[in-house]
């Protein structure tokens, strides 16, 4: 018996080998289907990648063509308000030397007679010298001083915008730009030099010499704000509400109620 059971073993497994081999043969189909799958997605994920990072570049290189478009403006700008400084520059140096060839040819000229100076001539005629237009002269020379002044403190020269006022007070003391000019003379103090207390002095002096003119408002302000500056809060409170009663309908009035309601 056990001989024929001998035998028959090697068709048993042979039998067995064959009833296995199908699920098997399907299982590794079915592995190489699932990896050429994940293959195919990993290579998909691959190229979405290098699509992401070529566009995150793109954008990166149209960011930086912007900036320096960007800073190719500002460079022209800046290179354009250099040479409009320039040009305002050059403008001053030219009426300063233009008011010095004025100022130059009228001190050489000869003192006229008076307008009613006579003198008689042998024929027992009476001739009246005539008067020279004086005044029309020191109009014409006075805008243009004070032009030169105002100039220097658009091309940002406080210093010398300072010495050009004062001069310009001292050779016209009451002409019709003077008020103008000690606003600006101490408006050029604070700026160039933080000189407040001798900023203060020029617009005392305004609204003491001149209290119709259109500046006494903007003096005010000024005033009471130099008068902060030099810790005299009382005093700039009173220069403040001076503002408000005889000017309220002014610009200067209307900035001086938000600076008073801070010193409250």
């Amino acid at each position: 018996m056990q001989p024929r059971i001998a035998a028959l073993l090697p068709v048993y497994f042979l039998v067995s080998g064959v009833c296995f081999a199908g699920p098997l043969e399907d299982a590794l189909t079915r592995v190489s289907e699932l990896s050429q799958v994940v293959q195919a997605q990993n290579e998909r994920l691959s190229r979405l990648e290098a699509q992401l990072q070529n566009q995150g570049l793109l954008g990166l290189l149209n960011q930086v063509d912007a900036l320096k478009t960007d800073v190719a403006h500002l460079r022209g700008a800046q290179e354009e308000q250099a040479h409009r400084l320039e040009a305002a520059d050059k403008r001053a140096k030219d009426l300063f030397a233009d008011l010095d060839d004025r100022v130059k040819e009228i001190a050489s000229r000869p003192v006229a007679a008076p307008a009613d100076a006579v003198r008689l001539q042998s024929s027992q005629t009476l001739v009246v010298a005539p008067a020279v237009p004086v005044m029309k002269v020191d109009a014409e020379s006075e805008a243009r001083s004070y032009e030169v002044a105002h100039t220097l403190i658009k091309v940002g020269k406080y210093i010398e915008a300072i010495s050009a006022f004062e001069n310009f007070v001292n050779q016209y003391p009451s002409g019709a730009l003077a008020a103008n000019a000690l606003y600006w003379k101490g408006i050029s103090q604070v700026t160039g030099r933080s000189d407040f207390k001798g900023a203060a002095e020029s617009y005392q002096r305004l609204l003491r010499d001149f209290p119709s003119s259109p500046k006494v408002p903007d003096a005010l302000l000024s005033l009471a704000r130099a008068q902060i500056q030099l810790e005299q809060k009382e005093v700039a409170k009173v220069t403040l509400i001076q503002l408000l009663e005889k000017h309220p309908v002014s610009k200067a009035a209307e900035n001086g109620k938000k600076l008073l309601a801070t010193l409250n």
